[in-house]
């Protein structure tokens, strides 16, 4: 039986779906749930109320936020079941409740943590003419010049 493939005839699996399965044995599916939503809370809610709230902790299917005062609590209360119709369609449940969805908000006074990123605060500088003529000869020889003009944006702003 030397020359027989063990293997023969099993197909290989997507390790993104071996990963997957492995997240609620490892215990960590709600920390991964719970970061989702901290992430697409501005697009759940828009950028004015993101400025004024945001979500601090998920358990079970309860989701806490903070918000910046008690009218801006008073308003979220009435959109909650529009925010977690659209949390739940973010996180790929659908808007019905279903196992791990969003099916209650409760909103607490507190502060609110800045959503700018440290980068975006920091001013950019105005390039250089020795540097701008360096990222011309960098990108001189590609020849495509939807992919030249992206690498000189990025060259830009990195050195901007």
């Amino acid at each position: 039986m030397a020359g027989k493939d063990p293997l023969k005839g099993i197909s290989p699996f997507k390790i993104s779906s071996v990963i997957s399965k492995s997240y609620a044995h490892l215990g960590i599916e709600a920390k991964l749930r719970e970061h989702h939503i901290k992430k697409t809370w501005a697009e759940a809610v828009g950028n004015l109320i993101a400025a004024k709230s945001s979500p601090s902790r998920l358990i079970g299917t309860t989701l806490y936020c903070v918000v910046s005062s008690a009218p801006w609590m008073s308003e979220l209360s009435y959109q909650k079941p529009v925010i977690i119709a659209r949390l739940n369609e973010l996180l790929g449940k659908g808007v019905t409740p279903c196992v791990g969805a969003v099916t209650e908000i409760v909103f607490k006074p507190g502060k609110v943590a800045s959503r700018a990123p440290k980068a975006a605060k920091a001013a950019h500088r105005k390039l250089t003419h020795e540097e701008k003529e360096a990222i011309e000869e960098t990108v001189k020889p590609v020849k495509d010049e939807t992919l030249k003009a992206l690498i000189k944006r990025a060259m830009e702003k990195a050195k901007g």
